[in-house]
C-alpha cells in the first residue's frame, strides 16, 4: 500500500473526521512504531508500520460503496444536532464502518446519493474538476418561457458569481408547473434552486435521477444497494476522461487592461465622466477646475472677488459684523438703551470682542468706536 498522511489513515479507520484527527495528533494521542507523533503531514504505511491511537492498533477498514435513494426529510450529515433523520442511518452496514455521503442533497430534495468510506473515491466523484454529471428532474412553478429557458442555459449571476451553463430539456409545460430535466457537473449549494428562482420560477420538487451512468432503476424511495464493481470502475473511468478533456482544453487568454473592449465593465468610465485610468472628473492629475494647478485648482473667494471701491477711489473698508472693529461710525444721538448723553462715556474698542472700556455705565449715550 502506498504511504499516506497520518490524519487521513486515522479518518479512514473511523477514528474521527480528518480535522479532528489532526487535533488528536497535536494532543500526542497517536504513536507510530512506538514513538508519539505531534507534527502534521507525516507519511506512513499502515500495512508496514504500527499505528496506534490511545493505545489501540489502527487497522484500515475495507472500502464500502452504497447507492441510496434519499427521501425528502433526510439530511446528509452523520449527526444532526436537531435530531433529524440522516441518510447514513438508512444504510445497514454489517461491519459498522464509518460512512459518509458523497456530496449533498438538501433536506427538501430527493434522489440518488452515494455513501462510502473511501475518501479518495468521494473526492473524485464530487469535485467539479472531474466533472461527473448529475441528472435532475425538476418541477418548477409557472410557465417556463423561451426567454427564461435561455437565461438558465447560459447562466445567471448569483452572489458568488455566474452560474455554470446547464443542459436543460423541457418535458412538459403548463400554466401552473413546468417539468424539466437538468444536467450539471458542479455541486454548489442549492445552485439549481437559486438559478430558477433568479428567473422567477421557484422549484417545487427536485429529484436526482442519475449519477454519471448509474440510474435508479429498481431502487425505491429509501432503498439501499451496494454499487457493483463495474459501476465503480465506470465512474472512475468517467473521471479520468473528463480530467484529460479539461487539461487539453485551451485556457482563455487574458485580455490586457489597455485593449479591453469598450463594453467591458472593467473599462467603464469613472464617476464624473472621465475615462478609465483618469482621475475622477475626467481631468488630468494635478489640474483643477478652471485649468488652475495647486489644490484642486480652486481659487479662494478673496482672490476672485473684486475689491469694493469707496467714494474717493480708495478701497472701502470691509463690512464687519456688530461688535468688531472696523471703520469709524458716525456718532449717534441718544444711543440705543438710554435717551441721555454721556460725555465722559467715550469708550474704546479693544478690537477683539467688541467690548468698550469705560463706556458701560449709565444710559449708554453717545460712544465712539475707534
Amino acid at each position: 500500500m502506498s504511504r499516506q498522511r497520518l490524519h487521513k489513515i486515522l479518518a479512514a479507520a473511523g477514528v474521527a473526521s480528518r480535522r479532528r484527527c489532526e487535533e488528536l495528533i497535536a494532543e500526542g494521542l497517536v504513536t507510530v512504531d512506538g514513538e508519539p507523533v505531534t507534527s502534521q503531514g507525516l507519511l506512513v504505511d499502515p500495512e508496514v508500520q504500527d499505528i496506534r491511537f490511545d493505545g489501540a492498533r489502527i487497522r484500515l477498514e475495507p472500502p464500502a460503496y452504497y447507492l441510496v435513494n434519499k427521501p425528502v426529510g433526510y439530511v446528509c450529515t452523520n449527526r444532526d444536532e436537531f435530531g433529524k433523520r440522516t441518510v447514513v442511518s438508512l444504510v445497514r452496514d454489517k461491519l459498522s464502518r464509518r460512512l459518509y455521503t458523497v456530496g449533498r442533497l438538501d433536506e427538501e430534495s430527493e434522489g440518488l446519493i452515494i455513501v462510502t468510506n473511501d475518501g479518495e473515491f468521494a473526492n473524485r466523484i464530487a469535485h467539479p474538476r472531474y466533472g461527473v454529471e448529475k441528472t435532475y428532474a425538476l418541477k418548477v412553478h409557472g410557465y417556463l418561457g423561451a426567454e427564461e429557458l435561455d437565461r438558465v442555459r447560459k447562466g445567471v449571476w448569483l452572489s458568488e458569481g455566474r452560474s455554470p451553463s446547464l443542459f436543460v430539456k423541457v418535458e412538459r409545460r403548463g400554466k401552473q408547473f413546468t417539468h424539466v430535466i437538468v444536467r450539471i457537473a458542479e455541486g454548489r449549494n442549492r445552485v439549481l434552486r437559486r438559478v430558477f428562482a433568479k428567473v422567477g420560477h421557484a422549484v417545487a420538487r427536485l429529484k436526482r435521477v442519475r449519477i454519471g451512468s448509474i440510474g435508479m432503476k429498481g431502487l425505491g424511495r429509501g432503498g439501499v444497494r451496494q454499487l457493483r464493481a463495474e459501476e465503480i470502475q465506470e465512474l472512475l473511468a468517467d473521471c479520468d476522461a473528463r480530467e484529460r478533456e479539461s487539461a487539453a482544453r485551451p485556457k482563455p487568454a487574458r485580455i490586457p487592461r489597455a485593449v479591453r473592449p469598450a463594453g467591458d465593465r472593467r473599462s467603464a468610465p469613472a464617476k464624473g465622466g472621465g475615462a478609465a485610468g483618469e482621475p475622477r472628473g475626467g481631468r488630468p492629475a494635478g489640474e483643477g477646475r478652471g485649468g488652475q494647478g495647486g489644490r484642486g485648482g480652486r481659487r479662494s473667494q478673496d482672490e476672485t472677488r473684486e475689491p469694493a471701491r469707496g467714494k474717493g477711489g480708495g478701497k472701502a473698508p470691509a463690512r464687519r459684523g456688530p461688535g468688531k472693529s472696523g471703520g469709524r461710525e458716525a456718532p449717534r444721538e441718544g444711543g440705543r438703551r438710554g435717551g441721555g448723553t454721556n460725555p465722559g462715556g467715550r469708550g474704546r474698542d479693544t478690537g477683539r470682542k467688541g467690548r468698550s472700556e469705560g463706556g458701560r455705565g449709565g444710559g449708554g449715550g453717545r460712544s465712539r468706536r475707534g
